[in-house]
């Protein structure tokens, strides 16, 4: 019964490796994903009910801090289009609008756009190299496409350079730097990355779950047990 248990554990584990998306998204992100800069709101009604030539009729008229709160709201809205639109509109005449690249990255990203969220990154991190956050999204959507080996060194530089009072935030990329040492066949690595989001995260049931999974591989099925047990104990309802 044990052994059947640890194998249902791994296969979940397989399967979380398979895919990236909005519904995977525990730990996605270190910060918030589409951010406000408190500007004017007069130019930032929902779009849903303009069509294309409205849409762009507006964006013309509108200033590039509209434009980028516009497509803030707009990603948080789920209207990616929009969102997009605005963006490019403002790189027509600003390519180094502060920030755009990295919102554009995670705007992709969430469209599923992973080569282009890849390219906004890399962007991001060229006009500002200590950026945490840009490093780790560039790592996670390295993961998406399976690239663990680059997610690595980006999410080790995000380690390097985000704040040390961001104990939640480091706990997520802990986790997810010891979940692509795992993807990797590097199982000490993976062990040690999710100790240490434990450490800031004692309760989160997924990282004693992929704990428990690699001390599984490492044959510590003792330990495994330790960890599975904790998975289910720390069970809460979803709010």
């Amino acid at each position: 019964m044990w052994k059947y248990t640890l194998l249902l554990f791994i296969f979940s584990f397989i399967f979380t490796t398979i895919g990236c998306s909005k519904e995977n998204a525990t730990h996605t992100s270190i910060g918030s994903v589409y951010k406000s800069k408190n500007l004017d709101n007069k130019n930032t009604r929902s779009p849903d009910n303009l069509d294309i030539q409205q849409i762009n009729g507006k964006l013309s008229l509108m200033s590039n801090d509209d434009l980028f709160q516009f497509a803030l709201d707009c990603g948080n809205q789920g209207n990616c289009s929009e969102a997009l639109a605005a963006y490019n509109k403002i790189l027509e005449t600003d390519k180094n609008y502060p920030d755009l690249y990295y919102y554009q990255g995670l705007l992709y990203r969430d469209m599923g756009l992973l080569d282009e969220a890849v390219c906004a990154f890399q962007t991001a991190i060229t006009q500002n190299p200590d950026s945490a956050e840009a490093h780790y999204n560039l790592g996670y959507a390295y993961r998406c496409k399976g690239l663990h080996n680059e997610a690595i060194p980006e999410y080790q530089k995000s380690l390097e350079l985000i704040h040390e009072n961001k104990t939640k935030q480091k706990a997520y990329i802990h986790f997810n730097l010891g979940f692509s040492y795992f993807s990797n066949g590097m199982i000490d690595g993976a062990i040690d990355e999710f100790k240490k989001a434990l450490a800031y995260k004692p309760k989160d049931r997924e990282i004693h779950q992929k704990l428990g999974i690699a001390y599984t591989a490492k044959g510590w099925t003792d330990k495994a047990k330790d960890e599975f047990s904790l998975f289910n104990l720390n069970e809460k309802p979803t709010k």
